[in-house]
């Protein structure tokens, strides 16, 4: 099996952080929220990765090619302008050999393991095979109609929907989908809609299946809903003390990186440190994850995601992003709590 996983949107709804990286670049517990799908590619057997890059790409390739992460064999597509997933399939066609292939949005992460949807997929060779989620909110995203198990209309984004059944960022497809890509015209939107082509495999006669999520899921296209995806991989890790611990309490999981320090601390788990990170006279946790070299004075930090080398006294931040070489002066007591999201090399004083 191999994959196509598409980075190249815009991230619009994650700035300002997605002005200086791609929105798959961004970090969950210290690690980028790129290399969870890695993993899960990897664990699936998958052995080839399309990457679908924009115009801020290059990093994720040179990141790439020079750690070459989990053994696969990767091949960067990059698209002009982000014209719909449907117009990715088109521009990855010749990288896929126009064979069957799992897609992946690079904003999505799952828990459900991906190898028995790719077995069945391979077992009962429909067209497509979707995968599906009740949601409150189906109007935002791309639904889906069922009759007898089968799909029979997908619409996206309807004003009316006719189901709550969305379509998760996860596909797989036969080779007919490069047809039918091709066949399709742009949406109201100006883009090539992937449910237009799922569509068109319908009206086609073509068989597209479903596979109904119970598991946690994610479209981390927001800052709240990366945080909520920090906050459910915090839970999951395993206490590891690389660093120096002095004159403080701990209290739930901890993760301190190599040559890290904390002094008259209290930790609140789970909370994730990086490596080179200088902290004193702070209350930390839950929920927090610590980058690089962060240095942090006298504050307190909860249900937030601090960047790599930035700068933090005296502030109060019950929530929040902070992004690399920010650095914040709060008010102490004063400061109670504050939410805050900031972009690379912010400055910010109370």
């Amino acid at each position: 099996m191999q994959a196509l996983l598409l980075c190249g949107g815009d991230g619009t709804r994650l700035r300002p952080f997605t002005y200086t990286q791609p929105k798959s670049m961004l970090p969950l517990v210290n690690k980028p929220l790129l290399y969870y799908i890695l993993e899960s590619f990897a664990a699936a057997a998958v052995e080839k990765v399309v990457i679908i890059l924009g115009p801020n790409g290059q990093v994720i390739e040179d990141l790439l090619t020079t750690e070459h992460p989990y053994g696969l064999k990767y091949e960067f597509v990059y698209q002009p302008e982000p014209l719909g997933l449907a117009h990715a399939v088109q521009v990855a066609g010749d990288a896929l050999q126009y064979g069957p292939f799992l897609m992946y949005l690079g904003d999505n992460l799952l828990a459900e393991p991906l190898r028995p949807l790719i077995a069945r997929f391979e077992e009962e060779k429909p067209d497509a095979l979707v995968l599906l989620r009740e949601v409150k909110n189906p109007q935002q995203f791309g639904v889906a109609l069922l009759e007898k198990g089968k799909v029979v209309r997908v619409e996206e984004k309807p004003k009316v929907p006719r189901s709550n059944l969305a379509l998760v960022g996860i596909y797989l497809f036969s080779a007919a989908i490069h047809q039918a890509v091709r066949r399709i015209k742009p949406s109201w939107r100006g883009e090539l809609e992937i449910t237009d082509a799922i569509q068109e495999l319908i009206d086609q006669g073509k068989t597209v299946t479903s596979h109904r999520l119970s598991g946690w899921w994610k479209d981390t296209g927001s800052v709240m809903d990366l945080l909520e995806a920090n906050k459910y991989f915090l839970k999951k890790i395993t206490p590891r003390h690389d660093g120096e611990v002095k004159k403080s309490e701990i209290s739930g999981p901890l993760v301190l990186g190599k040559g890290s320090q904390l002094k008259n601390c209290l930790i609140k788990g789970p909370v994730a440190i990086g490596a080179g990170c200088k902290i004193s006279g702070s209350v930390l946790g839950p929920y927090l994850s610590v980058g690089d070299e962060v240095e942090i004075v006298n504050s307190r930090i909860s249900n937030a995601i601090i960047l790599p080398r930035g700068q933090i006294k005296e502030l109060s931040l019950a929530t929040g992003i902070l992004g690399e070489r920010v650095k914040v002066v709060g008010s102490g007591s004063k400061n109670k709590d504050s939410s805050l999201f900031l972009g690379a090399d912010a400055v910010v004083k109370f």
